[in-house]
């Protein structure tokens, strides 16, 4: 009488397709992490984001502090002009008592300290009376582009000399009525005469007005605005800085605490399921002796799963070990040579792969690393005489690359190839890499996969070389 699998187990067979339910309520809490890994790697990334946000933020602040600046330049250039009419109400206020406009600004502090220059232009573009430092021929080229108010009056700020140029058509203003005449003096009142006559062309009084409240204003606004937006920068950035590292700390510490549920799973199914395993164990060598002839097929399904089973204990226990291990000088083209003619029965490293390239790591994390490494690339569908290695230094660091021509991997599943328990394998347990990923780093190393467009998959680790110095 044979020993089918129905038999050992109604319903239900010894083939890789069926895991038991013990092992996925054990791994329950996994499965969760895993989605949600899953659902967080398909949104915007972290770093992305607050990058967005935080230029977004940048953006509003700087606006805003250029709303602010020209608020207040607008404010200033409205007291310039109000200060402006101030001025030369107070200007044609003296004319009254001096015949001579010189006399009337030297008369009076304010005006004498604020007006560098006076004249009146004739229709000849010559001045026709002139009082300080003024242009001795208008130029009407200084007016185009220029807005002119409704009183013919033009506001030309001379940024060179700090001051304003005030500019009025004269047949447009309305004059003060001028003293009364000496006639001892007539040439006193040539003037009077150039605002009576205002229909005989066109005429132009400029006043050279020094506004320095005015260019304080302009200057320190031009170099707040830069500054301002600079340190509002900085600021923001710095912001996003310390929220991306209390970030990561959080996924830190929610990390550890998954280690530590990953650790009582690892315990308990090292207590609940080592012990039943070795009696299968026994028990299948027994069923050997009883049924030589018979029910070998159902007995060799049931060593393999109890080894699929042992494996994936040891490698969850090897998950957890201390990352960095016991770490010596190693010679990595030794280390690799030796895993490939273990498990590929022959040497993969390239006849130019760098020799003496010493790694500093723990020897049997090192060829947990490329064992891993390995046994994807055997599993990868691709031919076993495909699968290659290098070794090359480059600026201080070793540059190893295995790669293999298999079916490759998913582009979707690129970024979730590291996480614990993700496979696309029918058999696979999804932590080979992720164990690694995790020994690699230990000591300040980095690894990577991905596809290559002949086909098949690399994966490339790069590790400090060690010399001399580090000893």
């Amino acid at each position: 009488m044979g020993i089918t699998r129905n038999t050992l187990l109604p319903g239900k067979g010894f083939g890789r397709q069926a895991p038991s339910k013990n092992m996925v309520s054990l791994f329950h809490p996994f499965l969760l992490m895993r989605r949600r890994m899953l659902k967080r790697s398909s949104s915007i990334p972290l770093r992305t984001a607050s990058g967005i946000v935080a230029l977004c933020c940048w953006l509003f602040c700087s606006a805003l502090i250029g709303f602010v600046i020209g608020s207040m330049r607008d404010r200033a250039r409205l007291i310039r002009d109000n200060e402006n009419e101030q001025i030369l109400s107070a200007l044609f206020a003296s004319f009254r008592d001096y015949a001579d406009i010189g006399d009337a600004i030297e008369s009076n502090p304010v005006l004498q300290e604020r007006i560098a220059g006076f004249a009146l232009y004739g229709t000849d573009r010559t001045p026709v009376y002139q009082w300080g430092k003024v242009p001795l021929v208008f130029d009407e080229r200084i007016l185009d582009n220029q807005q002119q108010s409704r009183f013919g009056r033009y506001t030309i700020p001379d940024k060179k000399g700090h001051r304003i140029r005030f500019i009025v058509y004269a047949d447009r203003m309305f004059m003060p009525p001028p003293p009364r005449r000496d006639r001892e003096t007539p040439h006193r009142y040539m003037m009077q005469d150039f605002f009576s006559h205002s229909q005989s062309g066109r005429r132009y009084l400029y006043i050279d007005i020094l506004h320095p409240a005015y260019w304080r204003v302009q200057a320190i606004s031009t170099v707040l605005f830069p500054l301002c937006c600079l340190a509002i920068l900085g600021l923001v950035f710095y912001i996003r800085h310390l929220y991306l590292r209390n970030r990561e700390y959080r996924n830190w510490i929610e990390a550890q605490k998954n280690l530590v549920v990953l650790g009582t799973a690892a315990s308990t199914l090292a207590h609940e399921i080592k012990n039943p395993l070795l009696s299968i164990r026994l028990q299948t060598g027994i069923l050997r002796k009883i049924f030589p002839n018979t029910g070998q097929e159902e007995i060799a399904i049931i060593d393999e799963e109890v080894e699929r089973l042992s494996a994936l204990i040891y490698r969850v226990n090897d998950y957890l070990r201390e990352a960095q291990g016991h770490r010596l000088p190693l010679n990595s083209y030794d280390i690799l040579s030796e895993t490939s003619q273990r498990l590929c029965s022959r040497n993969i490293l390239h006849a130019e792969a760098l020799r003496e390239g010493m790694i500093h790591m723990d020897p049997h994390r090192a060829r947990s690393v490329f064992e891993n490494i390995l046994r994807n690339a055997l599993e990868s569908g691709g031919p076993q005489e495909a699968i290659s290695a290098s070794i090359i230094r480059n600026n201080g660091v070793l540059v190893i690359r295995i790669s293999d021509r298999g079916r490759g991997i998913q582009e979707e599943d690129l970024k979730r190839v590291f996480d614990p328990f993700f496979t696309s394998k029918s058999t696979g347990t999804g932590i080979g890499l992720s164990i690694s990923k995790r020994f690699v780093e230990a000591v300040q190393g980095s690894i990577t996969v991905e596809n290559q467009e002949a086909g098949g998959t690399l994966v490339t680790i790069t590790l400090p070389e060690y010399t001399t110095s580090h000893r």
